[in-house]
Parts: structure tokens; C-alpha cells; sequence
């Protein structure tokens, strides 16, 4: 798949380009708008108790098909449910452990729920459930997981930006660079927030967690890579086709990249897919978390960060042009009193 001197004009097709780039961020916010408002927090952000419990050897044989560990969950949540448990969830990790969330923020309350999320899996299992282990997270610590979290998000884009500012800074332009890249990882992380609350409205898996946050801070550092190599063959072009537009520049520079950013990404989407299909619940968070934000940076180093450069480079003709009109306005008024003034001598 090679681009290079096909006749693909994608600059002129840019508010294309940036018209499905605010569709897509406009279904993010509907399905963050949707009740129960925000996203899915999972017990790392919002506390509360974790029980892990061994699925009987017995049983697992029959949970390598989605039916059998639907119908096991179904029993487990009719049990939960009859002991009054309100806001739970279980799951299947790694078809070996069961896994319950429940709200309890305290020991006391976490010791109630326990003795009944015990004899709901029992009753599901058909035997003695084994509780392997019990995480409990405060709501304070909670809060902060989740301040930390922003400010990590933060502080790793505002250097982001720092280092582009620093490396295209020739001939003054690195504030633009910066801003072109940043436009497109502010673009990532909003579709990937809000195709994250949207999904975790129909499946309850899909919740904001550690992994949720580590795959975001990676697809912020492979989006602006791939931004920096468009951003380098630019530069590269600019240099040694000096007199040629701009918008010409930027077009060939893309369809020279192009090639090698979408064989990159597919390959990425490619395994990550695999992952998500097979790698089990323990990742399956961070696997959709990558697998929406890779693809979503892809698409935004092609199709947004150059064409903001574009628009900018628009602007500053425009804004030149401007004051070549403004300075050609006052020699024409000049002109005629020049005129009477040599007249009157």
C-alpha cells in the first residue's frame, strides 16, 4: 500500500476530515450524557470491596463458551441480588476466578457483603466457594487514585507539548507544531473518554480503571509519534522545496507517510483485536482502551494535526495580505497630498 504520488487530495477535503472527527466526539458526549451520567468507575476510583473466589475444576470445563460463563453469572447475580446487594458486579477472569465488586467502603460493611456474596457464589457453584482474596479501597483514596490520574494525563501532554515546541522551533514555528500536536491528543483522549462511557453503558465490564489509565497515557505517546513523523517529513519538505504552497507541501507529505503510519496502526488494531477476543477479563479494559485510542490516533495524525498547521498557514497568509492592503490603502491616500503640496510650491 504505497500513497506516494497518487493524485489523493486530502487537504482539500480538511473540514471532511474535521467534520467526522466532531461526529464522532459528539456520539462520545451523548453516551457520557446518558444516565447514569459520566463514565463507569471502577473500584480503584470510586472504593469499595473486591471478593475473589476459585471457580471449582468441575466447573470450568464448561466456561469456554460465552453461554456457559453467562448462565454462571446469571446464578451468581440471582444470588446477589436475593441477599440485597444493590450495585455489584461479577465477573469471570481468566476462567479460574470469580470475581464480585461490591460498594462496601468500610470493614464492617465489607464483612456483611462477603458472608452473602459467599453464599450466593456456593449456591451458584453447587459446592463450598473459597474466597481467595479481599481488596478493599477507601473512598478517599479513591479520589485521589483519581486526581493523580488527571494530573498524570496533564502534566505527560503539557510535556508533550514542551518537547514538540522545543524540536520544530526553526524559523519561530514550533508554537504551531505544538499546538497542531496537541490538537490531535486532546482529540484521542475526548473519543476515547467518550466511546469508553458510551460502550460502558451497554456492558458492564468496561470501567475506568488502573489499566484504563495506562493504556490512555500510551496512546497519547504512540498518537503524537506517529504526528511526529508526518511533522519531520514536513519539515524535511519545506526545506528543500522552498517556493512551492504550502497546502502542496503538506499534501505530498502525508501521502508519503501515509503508508507506513496505516500498516503500523492496522497491525497494532490487528493484535489488539486478537487480545480482546481472547486475552481474557483481566486486560480486557486496557485491550479496548487501546484498541479505540490507537485507532483513533491514527486517524487524528493524518487527518487533523497537519491540517491545523494548514489552517494556521491560512491564517498568517491571510493576516499578511491584510496588512499589505492596509499599507497599500495609505501610499494611495498619501499620493494626491504629496501632490498638492509640490503644486503649492
Amino acid at each position: 500500500m504505497d500513497f506516494r504520488g497518487k493524485n489523493i487530495d486530502l487537504v482539500g477535503k480538511m473540514w471532511l476530515w474535521f467534520g467526522i472527527s466532531i461526529a464522532v466526539m459528539l456520539i462520545g458526549l451523548v453516551g457520557w450524557l446518558m444516565p447514569p451520567t459520566g463514565l463507569n468507575y471502577g473500584i480503584d476510583f470510586k472504593g469499595g470491596s473486591q471478593f475473589t473466589y476459585r471457580i471449582p475444576s468441575s466447573l470450568q470445563a464448561g466456561l469456554a463458551n460465552d453461554q456457559g460463563q453467562a448462565e454462571l453469572l446469571a446464578k451468581v447475580n440471582k444470588g446477589l441480588s436475593s441477599g440485597g446487594l444493590i450495585g455489584t458486579r461479577a465477573q469471570i477472569a481468566g476462567k479460574s476466578d470469580l470475581v464480585i465488586n461490591t460498594p462496601a467502603l468500610t470493614a464492617s460493611e465489607a464483612q456483611t457483603q462477603e458472608n452473602i456474596t459467599s453464599k450466593a457464589v456456593s449456591s451458584a457453584f453447587g459446592t463450598q466457594a473459597t474466597l481467595e482474596g479481599r481488596q478493599q479501597v477507601g473512598a478517599v483514596i479513591g479520589d485521589e487514585l483519581r486526581s493523580n490520574a488527571i494530573k498524570g494525563v496533564v502534566i505527560g501532554v503539557l510535556l508533550i507539548a514542551l518537547w514538540i515546541y522545543i524540536r520544530y522551533n526553526f524559523a519561530g514555528d514550533g508554537l504551531r507544531y505544538a499546538v497542531a500536536g496537541i490538537v490531535a491528543l486532546l482529540h484521542d483522549v475526548i473519543v476515547l473518554v467518550g466511546l469508553f462511557a458510551l460502550i460502558g453503558k451497554f456492558d458492564q465490564r468496561v470501567e475506568v480503571d488502573g489499566g484504563f489509565i495506562a493504556a490512555l497515557l500510551t496512546v497519547v505517546g504512540y498518537s503524537i509519534n506517529d504526528s511526529v513523523v508526518i511533522f519531520d517529513r514536513l519539515r524535511e519538505n519545506l526545506r528543500t522545496r522552498r517556493g512551492e504552497p504550502f497546502n502542496k507541501i503538506v499534501n505530498d507529505s502525508l501521502l508519503e507517510t501515509m503508508s507506513r503510519s496505516i500498516n503500523t496502526g492496522l497491525t497494532v488494531l490487528l493484535m489488539l483485536f486478537v487480545l480482546l477476543l481472547f486475552g481474557g477479563e483481566s486486560i480486557y479494559n486496557f485491550t479496548l482502551a487501546m484498541l479505540l485510542g490507537i485507532a483513533s490516533g491514527l486517524y487524528s495524525s493524518i487527518f487533523n494535526a497537519s491540517m491545523v498547521l494548514v489552517l494556521w498557514h491560512r491564517f498568517d497568509e491571510k493576516k499578511a495580505a491584510q496588512a499589505r492592503a492596509n499599507r497599500t490603502n495609505v501610499s494611495v491616500r498619501e499620493t494626491p497630498r504629496q501632490t498638492a503640496v509640490k503644486r503649492s510650491k
